[in-house]
């Protein structure tokens, strides 16, 4: 039986100990590169400053990392911290969620289903 504390979690070595995202980061938030230098960044957060020059999601960032979401916002998290990206959230609808016209219309759409 190998002795498995002396290998230290793939997500711990990645994340670089940290396990919550500092911002609140959609799944579909746009994210953008601010400073092009990945002087001092870990590889993945390198790969998100390079990917990232286009706008670019945070679900499209984790599959190309091949990491969970909830990894790729914590990595995306600390880069906002070191303003090197920034972040554009999704806009809501003009309609609140509560709108009775469109939620009549969904009920319609449903019933001629």
């Amino acid at each position: 039986m190998s002795d498995d504390w002396d290998v230290p979690d793939r997500s711990f070595v990645v994340l670089g100990g940290r396990t919550a995202a500092d911002h609140e980061l959609d799944a579909v938030s746009l994210i953008v590169t601010e400073r092009d230098d990945t002087a001092g960044l870990g590889l993945e957060e390198a790969a998100i400053v390079r990917m990232c020059a286009s706008p670019t999601g945070v679900v499209e960032i984790a599959s190309r990392l091949r990491l969970p979401v909830g990894m790729a916002q914590v990595l995306i998290s600390g880069l906002l911290d070191q303003s090197r990206v920034t972040a554009r959230h999704p806009h809501a609808t003009s309609a609140s969620p509560h709108d009775a016209a469109l939620l009549r219309k969904v009920l319609v759409g449903l019933h001629h289903l």
